[in-house]
């Protein structure tokens, strides 16, 4: 059997890993979970490992590190495998000089957890000239066994299909499950099922638009899955939060992947004198606040706030050159009601002052 370590400081991630598959059906056991580098390191001083698969980026020690220092050291024979983020492909190169065995990109899925377990068989059958040993099985954990992966995969292919009724049904069925708010279960059970849940909904976003940014999804999702951090909420809520997930999900395959930051962009063109927050946007497009303002900034370089201060000001710079009204006036219809804070914007973002930009601009000065 395949000696296992998980190492991730991403709880829901490092949990999530564990129930993708089943270990055991492949030959696999998991027989240690770390949350960073070092700690993984001091396990790989303790115990015999075969496989670690392992997060590139974590605090204390980076998993490029423990598989750089595992090697140098000569501490460790195990296959590495290096779990990355979108943009991290330049440390490829890193990884394969250690000899790592694979590179995954996350959200890693099941064939890919799959795939590597293949060439794990392969590499050992190759060194030992022969099968593997095959070690007897072990007892399912307490985590594995309370996982219920049937009402929460129920749940995820509901609201990924957008189907009330297919996430209703299942939402009751872990409730009757649970006995209720979860409270009945012991933290460790509860925390796998919210991890494998949380892990789930975050593979489907981010197999929708890998831009997103999972931090902020993955917090939108847990923040809404627990009500007072330790319990599961009350039915209704959960229902509401899948509700709600969905739709956000719809909002990836159509109004954001079509362009939502145009559709604004030309919205504020034309009302940019209003009171109008990102919020506001957010409810309208169906789209989390939250992961707004990160394509925003992504997109243009500047905040919302920011990104609107923009486009009043340079409502106002045309309006000083092409008519001759007040300064004050100029202000208001482009949606500042004080004066002398419209001046300081304008100075900021034109870096002079209005009379001076109307004088340069078409020789007349401010009365």
């Amino acid at each position: 059997m395949i000696r296992v370590m998980l190492v991730d400081d991403e709880p829901f991630i490092l949990e999530g890993l564990s129930v993708l598959i089943d270990w055991e059906k492949y030959d696999c056991m998991i027989v240690a979970k770390a949350s960073n580098g070092e700690e993984a390191f001091e396990y790989l001083k303790q115990g015999d490992i075969d496989l670690v698969i392992t997060d590139i980026k974590m605090p204390v020690m980076t998993g490029m590190e423990l598989l750089q220092t595992a090697r140098e050291e000569g501490l460790s024979s195990a296959y590495f495998v290096i779990l990355s983020g979108y943009n991290d492909f330049q440390y490829a190169q890193t990884a394969i000089k250690y000899e790592a065995l694979d590179y995954l990109l996350k959200p890693v899925s099941a064939d890919g957890l799959i795939e590597v377990i293949e060439k794990v068989k392969n590499k050992k059958k190759a060194a030992q000239g022969g099968d593997l040993a095959d070690y007897e099985k072990k007892d399912k954990s307490e985590a594995a066994t309370a996982l219920f992966k049937d009402e929460l995969d129920g749940m995820t292919s509901g609201i990924e299909h957008n189907d009330k009724d297919v996430i209703n049904k299942n939402i009751d069925e872990l409730f009757i499950k649970m006995g209720g708010d979860g409270t009945a279960l012991s933290k460790k059970a509860l925390d796998v099922n919210k991890n494998y849940l949380v892990f789930r909904l975050l593979h489907l976003a981010v197999e929708l638009d890998k831009t997103i940014d999972q931090e902020v999804v993955m917090m939108y999702i847990s923040d809404n899955i627990l009500m007072s951090g330790t319990e599961m909420g009350t039915i209704l809520h959960l229902k509401q939060f899948a509700s709600e997930y969905a739709g956000y999900l719809a909002s990836l395959r159509g109004t954001v992947s079509k362009g939502v930051l145009h559709d604004i962009e030309k919205e504020l063109d034309v009302n940019y004198a209003q009171n109008i927050t990102l919020k506001d946007f957010a409810a309208k497009y169906y789209v989390n606040s939250s992961y707004l303002g990160q394509l925003f900034r992504k997109q243009y370089g500047m905040s919302f706030r920011e990104y609107l201060n923009m486009v009043r000001i340079n409502k106002a710079a045309t309006m000083l050159i092409k008519t001759d009204e007040k300064i004050g006036r100029i202000a208001e219809e482009v949606g500042y009601h004080d004066t002398d804070y419209f001046i300081n914007k304008f100075i900021s973002i034109k870096g002079c002052t209005p009379s001076k930009y109307r004088k340069n601009g078409n020789g007349q000065t401010e009365v």
